[in-house]
């Protein structure tokens, strides 16, 4: 019995030691160890986007999935709202209501979360879908307009 009251803290210590060690398999590449193609792992934060659900061609007038890189896009803006629970809020039923994008911009400059619907090709089409949420849901979207955003 006192052999293994010395045998077990001494077999701990070994396992204990021996577990610590590195071997190739388990190191890690250190940034200056990449090669001169690959880049350091980036630290930071993930963001997530909305997800564009893609529509048949004759739902919602001619809106698409994304913009276009220096192309000039139209949306509706549902409103400007100063509260963010709410601007959430309106941009969820939106959201529920449409499958389309719906963005949410804080504007710094006037202090207020904008609510804004879609990407269309041309004003016509966004008034054409604005004039359809209008009457979906009068009273919720009367007040929606449309902008021209330049991206």
């Amino acid at each position: 019995m006192r052999g293994l009251a010395y045998f077990l803290p001494a077999a701990w210590a070994v396992l204990g030691f021996w577990g610590c060690g590195s071997s190739e398999g388990t190191r890690q590449p250190t940034p200056s160890a990449t090669s001169a193609g690959e880049q350091a792992p980036r630290l930071g934060f993930e963001t997530s986007v909305d997800t564009v659900n893609t529509v048949s061609e004759g739902d919602h007038a001619g809106a698409t999935e994304t913009p276009r890189e220096g192309q000039i896009r139209f949306m509706i803006q549902i409103g400007a709202f100063k509260d963010a629970r709410n601007a959430n809020r309106i941009q969820g039923i939106t959201r529920e209501r449409y499958h389309l994008p719906v963005l949410n911009d804080y504007n710094i400059k006037l202090d207020l979360y904008q609510i804004r619907i879609g990407f269309f090709e041309t004003r016509e089409q966004a008034l054409l879908f604005r004039q359809q949420m209008q009457a979906g849901f009068p009273s919720d979207y009367k007040d929606a307009w449309v902008v021209q955003l330049i991206r």
